[in-house]
């Protein structure tokens, strides 16, 4: 579980400094798509870290597979979301679904409450 925290920290830190680093080579949407991915990285990193803590805490072994889906979905989530792949044209409101990020982004969720419901 250790590796696969710092793996996630490793994913963490490559994505707040790709926009920075790869700003000339990116398109102006694709720095824009990189950022967002970061934010919401920001926002589901915190819970995955608690869970993986505790599962090491708690000596939760089992975590250990749901916690490298989180991490693995994660990785295609960030390449998904920034490459533009399944990019929809936007609709009268200047939305642009992109289905699969969703998909992807809705398993990793599914990995973190597969992790919580482990501790019962």
């Amino acid at each position: 579980m250790i590796e696969i925290i710092l793996y996630s920290l490793l994913l963490y830190f490559l994505q707040l400094f790709l926009p920075v680093t790869l700003k000339g080579i990116m398109t102006k949407e694709m720095f824009q798509r990189s950022r967002r991915a970061t934010e919401n990285l920001k926002e589901s990193l915190p819970v995955f870290l608690a869970l993986a803590i505790l599962s090491i805490i708690f000596d939760v072994q089992v975590n250990d597979v749901s916690a490298f889906f989180w991490l693995l979905l994660r990785v295609i989530f960030a390449a998904v979301y920034i490459s533009g792949f399944n990019l929809k044209p936007a609709n009268e409101s200047g939305h642009q679904a992109q289905p699969l990020r969703s998909f992807v982004w809705a398993l990793s969720i599914v990995a973190l409450f597969d992790m919580a419901i482990n501790f019962i």
